[in-house]
């Protein structure tokens, strides 16, 4: 590839520079080929850690519906999520390393319309919402299953034990339901004036996640935990509506919940709470990244929080320097920051450029950038895209690099 993934000449300043330069070194010398160029990544032969990731390099993939109908995930999408393939588009076709280790399931829009994210404009969900978010999960050959089998086939080709780490979307439970249960048997709850209905059942959620990912018996994914879903700490109840102010910010219902998850475990692993709010929550709500992953209780702190820059999206109107800004914020907490993309970028040139600037300035502005979870934002299928469209091959290939830096820096250090 004729150009860097990175930006020559740049640095990290501030708090711990010397430490971020070696790391920024590292990383340059990763990203311009090194690592890619023998095919498989130092310690390849490594077998699975049995803790959990420290910094997972965690994708975003939607399964929910759109005006197109169902958003599924088979083995043929999968496989370049899993791995870096060469020769791609060929019948020479074949994976040489790993990709991303940690897979987020995200589920939008219902086929009824209702959508899990919170807004004044959508329908919320309900308990026929929730019960098809994860009937869809756990479909045969799709999502999980297609997930297990995509890493059963990558772990045969490249010799090696493939172990894939799992975060499954919790349901927002909106402030604005007065009948989750829709009168079906079984539980019902009234969100609108008391929280405790809300903690039930997100506790109700977890239970039945659990006991499908348990019967599953998976050989190849790892539950790491779930995803709070909504993007903001406040709820929508009306500020002339409730006698407790409290009652309109979401920080006391997260750090119950976190509580509940982190009182889980699967296979002898506790559980984990993860949270990607959205861009201002890098800038004026710092404080409150800051209090949800250092303060309180530990029981009660987020294991996994990413900040979205919004940088990619025309819309927001952000620059380089916008982006730059968060990055430094989230580096001061410590928290990870989501890179973002989605298929703008298969026609458009800007967008492409926008999607290296989140690869260059992450690893040149946030000087623990390896040591703290990242996201992946890829609208539907953009990653695919890069990975099966030649004329993106580079963009795809600077991608690989980025993850392989981060993930040789997590490898153990050879004796």
């Amino acid at each position: 590839m004729g150009r860097s993934c990175f930006a020559a000449g740049s640095g990290a300043t501030g708090r711990g520079a010397n430490v971020g330069r070696w790391r920024w070194c590292l990383a340059a010398v990763l990203l311009a080929g090194g690592l890619m160029a023998g095919g498989e990544s130092a310690g390849a032969a490594e077998p699975p850690r049995l803790d959990r990731p420290t910094a997972p390099d965690m994708v975003l993939l939607y399964y929910g519906f759109d005006s197109r109908g169902p958003r599924d995930w088979t083995t043929e999408h999968l496989k370049h999520y899993l791995a870096r393939h060469e020769q791609r588009a060929t019948d020479a076709e074949r994976p040489v390393d790993t990709l991303f280790d940690t897979v987020l399931w995200m589920y939008r829009r219902s086929s009824r319309g209702a959508m899990f994210e919170a807004s004044a404009s959508a329908k919320p969900t309900t308990r026929p919402d929730w019960e098809e978010c994860l009937d869809r999960l756990f479909a045969k050959n799709l999502q999980l299953d297609a997930l297990e089998q995509t890493a059963a086939e990558l772990e045969r080709k490249l010799g090696r034990p493939i172990r894939i780490e799992v975060v499954l979307t919790l349901p927002y439970a909106d402030v604005r339901v007065s009948d989750w249960g829709e009168s079906m048997d079984g539980p019902t709850w009234d969100f609108r004036s008391s929280d405790e209905p809300r903690l039930q059942a997100a506790r109700w959620y977890i239970e039945q996640a659990l006991a499908r990912w348990r019967a599953a018996e998976f050989k190849h994914l790892r539950l790491l935990g779930f995803y709070w879903f909504n993007e903001s700490h406040m709820n929508m109840r009306p500020r002339d509506q409730v006698a407790d102010e409290r009652l309109r910010s979401d920080v006391g219902l997260m750090r119950q919940v976190v509580r509940h998850v982190h009182s889980l475990s699967v296979d002898g692993r506790p559980l984990t709470l993860t949270w990607i709010p959205y861009s201002p929550y890098g800038k004026e709500r710092l404080s409150v990244v800051e209090d949800l992953v250092r303060g309180g209780e530990p029981a009660e702190r987020f294991d996994y929080l990413m900040v979205q820059p919004n940088y990619f999206f025309p819309r927001h109107k952000k620059t380089r320097e916008d982006l730059a800004k968060l990055v430094r914020a989230a580096a001061s907490v410590p928290c990870g920051v989501e890179v973002e993309c989605d298929e703008s970028l298969v026609e458009d040139e800007s967008a492409r450029q926008r999607l290296r600037d989140y690869l260059e300035v992450i690893a040149a502005e946030h000087d623990q950038w390896l040591r703290q979870p990242t996201g992946y934002y890829q609208g539907l299928r953009a990653v695919y895209a890069m990975a099966t469209r030649p004329e993106l091959a580079d963009l795809y290939d600077a991608l690989c690099r980025f993850v392989a830096a981060r993930k040789q820096a997590a490898s153990p250090s050879p004796r």
